[in-house]
């Protein structure tokens, strides 16, 4: 195996996972496009989310490096806990470069608090958010029901095993396409469904109504 194959393997999920997501259904949505005018509560959200995911994902990091170790598919099924605060992120401040962003700040504190890979936990901020963007960049960030944002969650898990890949490696192409929709899944659940139902919960207690501008 060799990283230009591990990258178009999953180039081409992200495409799938982008084209589902912009077909499929979603409640709410907005008229969507790039917009990156972050206001300064975007930026305090941003900030306060990324530093809070940052010290539990410090934590996970230990749980992942250990069950990594024990085989690399009991590492897949818990990398998607890593992105909760990607998708909640961008449920709450709804532009786009938000997740990238999250997964910046998220791996710089994980970094700063000794997260075992040190200053390249950045990769994995920077692949994962990257994974999420285009997902939602196939429907124009304009998209926020939970299948969206399940496949956004789904492809920030799968887009990160690429950093993995780099740093690690794998044992084989085969046991790397086992673990992929088991990436996926983790994904899927733990950051996508939990990221939209956090978001849910927060929106229900109004707290959003004087910095959200609703948008037909």
């Amino acid at each position: 195996m060799s990283t230009p194959v591990i990258l178009g393997i999953n180039l081409a999920i992200l495409v799938a996972l982008g084209a589902i997501a912009k077909t499929v259904k979603s409640d709410p949505t907005t008229k969507g496009g790039f917009n990156f005018n972050y206001t300064t509560s975007d930026l305090v959200i941003m900030a306060v989310l990324g530093a809070l995911a940052g010290v539990i994902n410090t934590w996970m990091g230990n749980i992942w490096y250990a069950a990594n170790t024990v085989s690399p598919i009991y590492g897949a099924a818990l990398q998607g806990t890593f992105m909760w605060a990607y998708v909640l992120a961008y449920f709450l401040v709804r532009k786009s470069g938000t997740m990238l962003i999250i997964g910046l700040i998220e791996a710089t504190v994980e970094a700063l608090l000794g997260n075992q890979a040190g200053l390249s936990t950045l990769g994995w901020g920077i692949s994962q958010g990257i994974g999420a963007e285009v997902v939602m960049a196939f429907c124009m960030y304009s998209k926020f029901g939970w299948l969206a944002l399940g496949l956004a969650g789904a492809g920030a898990s799968q887009f990160g095993t690429v950093w993995s890949f780099i740093l690690y490696g794998w044992t084989s192409l085969q046991d790397y396409l086992i673990a992929a929709p088991i990436n996926m899944i983790s994904g899927f659940i733990f950051s996508g469904l939990l990221g939209y139902y956090l978001g849910k919960m927060i929106e229900k207690t109004g707290l959003l109504r004087s910095t959200r501008r609703k948008e037909e």
